[in-house]
């Protein structure tokens, strides 16, 4: 069995879980892959809730998410499989 390598991806936080529930909505809407996962303490005490996505999307991510009127309270990067 091999180990799965860790890809980079890009974390948004939100202020709230209704923006994180929104955000989503409005991303499975346009077909952007998005992964709801626990928020990473590095984005600070925002939601619980953080959306996971691939960094060569990011641009159409914060496009899709302006356009819907949900705001990115926080980001950052991690590794992850």
């Amino acid at each position: 069995m091999s180990a799965r390598a860790l890809r980079t991806f890009a974390v948004l936080g939100f202020a709230s879980t209704h923006d994180a529930l929104d955000a989503e909505a409005a991303l499975r809407a346009n077909d952007i892959e998005v992964v709801p996962i626990p928020a990473p303490k590095s984005i600070g005490s925002l939601c619980g809730i953080a959306l996971r996505v691939v960094p060569e999307q990011l641009e159409r991510v914060v496009a899709c998410l302006g356009a819907a009127g949900v705001s990115i309270a926080a980001n950052c990067e991690i590794e992850d499989v």
